[in-house]
């Protein structure tokens, strides 16, 4: 007797209950569930959140979206990163419930249960569909890598610590120092 798994789509997801508990997410169509984030995992997106949005409400340059915000990037993947950015020329991405598309910045905040999802499966995937700027906190080695997209490929721009001025080619100008989120 033979099995078929049936990969499962955003549609098959879109209507369950939302968790404070975790966090779900599609991943060529498997479902991912991750547990809740650390309180210091939560200081620190809170307070990107903040630093990133005080810059973009002077700037006025689109929206700012943090966790839970559901990101489909296609049917069968769908993530939910701890903050997203989407400029004001793409706001046609952004539906009452969810982000149809890739941002044009997902930050991503590195837990130490599933540190090799946030810097592999994720970032293949971002890359591939095309977010244009992947930032990857990392409290564990206390800096921020960020990447852009050049052609269909992430690039370095940097590894930025505490006393950096974190450089971002969608927020030029933004003068972010790591000190400031990476808090304990």
């Amino acid at each position: 007797m033979s099995t078929t798994v049936r990969r499962l789509r955003w549609e098959d997801i879109k209507d369950l209950p939302e968790s404070g508990a975790s966090r779900t997410e599609l991943v060529d169509g498997e479902l991912v569930v991750s547990p809740t984030a650390s309180s210091r995992h939560q200081r620190i997106c809170t307070q990107l959140g903040l630093e990133i949005g005080l810059f973009l409400r002077t700037h006025k340059l689109g929206d700012l979206f943090s966790s839970p915000v559901h990101v489909v990037l296609d049917e069968h993947v769908h993530y939910e990163p701890d903050l997203c950015f989407v400029a004001n020329g793409r706001r046609g991405l952004i539906g009452e419930n969810y982000i149809s598309g890739p941002p044009d910045l997902i930050v991503e905040v590195i837990s130490e249960s599933n540190r090799s999802h946030d810097t592999v499966v994720k970032f293949n995937d971002y890359q591939r569909y095309g977010v244009r700027e992947y930032w990857l906190v990392d409290p564990r080695e206390n800096h921020i890598r960020v990447f852009t997209l050049e052609g269909s490929t992430y690039q370095a721009l940097g590894i930025f610590a505490p006393g950096d001025r974190v450089r971002s080619l969608i927020f030029a100008g933004l003068d972010l120092d790591p000190a400031s989120v990476l808090i304990v």
